[in-house]
């Protein structure tokens, strides 16, 4: 899996390697341009013609400009424009343009940028925290408008490094070369738009894990080997019930649709066993249109505290809330299981609507709990809105997380899983078309499913995750991202297990 950083703890690991290591900036500055100096090259026989390296004055625009000095000793000459008064310049950055003037490297200060086939982006970098105004402004304008191919140095220049929001105006790259970590900001909307592909540098920077426990959150996102590493050995040996029984507590008269989707989902992510409980009227739809699921109906609501008693006993992990409606009902179903289900318990849905505010609530749950707040959920939940969820729902995430004791699924273009003890996965699979109707009500079956199957639970929501969004893009190459349903996410699911 991929440590994702923010600006803060890659500003951490840069000084340690730095300070404490003894690997001189230069030598950091020197890898990192090789490793843009590849992205070049490699662009060059799609996209033959003049470069452009537009470079700040900081150590971002060091890089680009140890760039030039590299292109012109191959003999790949490039034109270095320089944003910015010199009187700012870096240290490093002053050495490296001594470096190219001694040289020769060509410096031009208001071209026609319509005439460069590859343009260069190295103004800022991932420390930019205020808005993009001015001449800087202007630069990158026009940097856009030259419809060349960009390669952007560490970060697109206005992209947040943290959050991904755009400061005002940004570059938007064709391919990113960031160095040695991924960066929040480029894997959230809108940065991820702007970043292109992402092409991850090791140029040295030492990933020290002490310095982990001193910064607010560490980050991870999931690759495609991580699947088979994370979820439980199937034992050749086992049996139905070996391999985890799910309870899927949905579904209310005229809702049945939501139940059949998280409970066809929890089983085919594995699970031996899965019981619907549901109300009596979608008895005969259960019944007939998912055959395998075993059943437990309930007509009153006082029955329903003995009839979920009954269950938790055979289950090994519950899911509940989708199509159950914002009921009575509901909210005794939620809180009895809050009180007396000790297992794995994944809340979704109407499930999270009857809780609202209520974080005490969740508390009282002893067991690993989840819960998959769309956008319009949280705000619900949170009382924050959904502006300010989505301008940093990495925060927004860890903050509920740690206010109620449960792993959040923060649902988004980016969904976002965080615990309390601050440990947060940004999932990049997925796409679009799974914006679709009972799309999360098959997420809450797959991270019920393996919880039963015995994942382990501080992974199990970021596999889940990353999980429906492969099965989503799968989805989307059979069926197209605008007819896709949650149906078909299910039928790829089995594919991509």
């Amino acid at each position: 899996m991929l440590h994702v950083v923010s600006c803060e703890e890659m500003r951490a690991m840069d000084a340690h390697t730095i300070k404490n290591l003894k690997v001189p900036s230069a030598v950091l500055m020197e890898r990192a341009a090789l490793s843009i100096a590849e992205e070049v090259t490699a662009a060059l026989k799609t996209h033959p013609g003049r470069i452009l390296i537009v470079c700040g004055t900081g150590n971002n625009g060091g890089d680009g400009a140890a760039l030039a000095r590299i292109l012109f000793i191959k003999g790949i000459k490039a034109d270095l424009l320089i944003a910015g008064n010199e009187e700012r310049f870096s240290a490093d950055m002053k050495a490296q343009m001594e470096s190219c003037r001694a040289l020769g490297v060509r410096e031009v200060q208001d071209p026609d940028m319509r005439v460069y086939s590859i343009i260069v982006d190295a103004i800022f970098g991932t420390g930019l925290t205020r808005e993009v105004t001015g001449s800087a402004r202007v630069l990158i304008e026009k940097m856009g408008d030259a419809g060349a191919f960009v390669i952007a140095a560490d970060i697109p220049s206005g992209i947040s490094g943290d959050t991904g929001a755009v400061c005002g105006c940004a570059v938007k790259a064709d391919v990113t070369v960031t160095m040695e970590c991924a960066k929040t900001g480029q894997l959230l909307y809108p940065g991820a738009l702007y970043t292109g592909r992402l092409n991850i540098a090791e140029i040295g920077i030492f990933d020290d894990e002490k310095l982990r426990g001193t910064l607010p959150f560490t980050a991870f996102s999931l690759e495609d080997h991580d699947i088979g590493k994370l979820l439980p050995a199937r034992d050749p040996a086992g049996n139905k019930g070996t391999f985890g029984k799910v309870l899927v507590i949905a579904g209310s008269k005229g809702m049945c649709g939501a139940a059949l989707l998280a409970g066809e989902a929890a089983l085919r992510s594995g699970a031996g066993m899965v019981k619907i409980m549901t109300d009596e009227a979608n008895r005969t739809i259960v019944q007939t249109a998912f055959p395998e699921a075993l059943l437990s109906v309930f007509r009153k609501k006082e029955e329903i505290p003995e009839l979920i008693r009954e269950n938790l006993a055979w289950a090994d992990a519950v899911a509940v809330g989708p199509g159950l409606g914002n009921s009575k009902k509901t909210r005794l179903i939620v809180e009895t299981l809050l009180c007396e289900c000790g297992k794995p318990l994944v809340i979704d849905a109407d499930g999270l609507n009857v809780i609202g505010g209520d974080t005490d609530l969740l508390s009282r749950h002893e067991g690993p709990l989840y819960i998959t707040p769309h956008m319009g959920e949280m705000a619900r939940l949170s009382g924050k809105p959904i502006i300010d969820l989505k301008a940093d729902p990495v925060s927004s995430a860890l903050e509920y997380a740690g206010a109620s004791g449960a792993q959040v699924l923060l649902k988004d273009a980016r969904t976002v899983i965080a615990d309390k003890n601050g440990t947060v996965f940004i999932n990049t699979s997925g796409n679009a078309g799974m914006a679709t109707a009972g799309s999360g009500d098959v997420l809450s079956g797959i991270l019920a499913g393996f919880l039963a199957q015995g994942t382990d639970p501080a992974y199990a929501g970021a596999l889940a995750a990353f999980v429906h969004g492969q099965a989503g893009d799968r989805a989307r190459e059979i069926n197209g991202e605008r007819g896709m349903t949650a149906s078909d996410i299910i039928r790829s699911l089995t594919k991509i297990i």
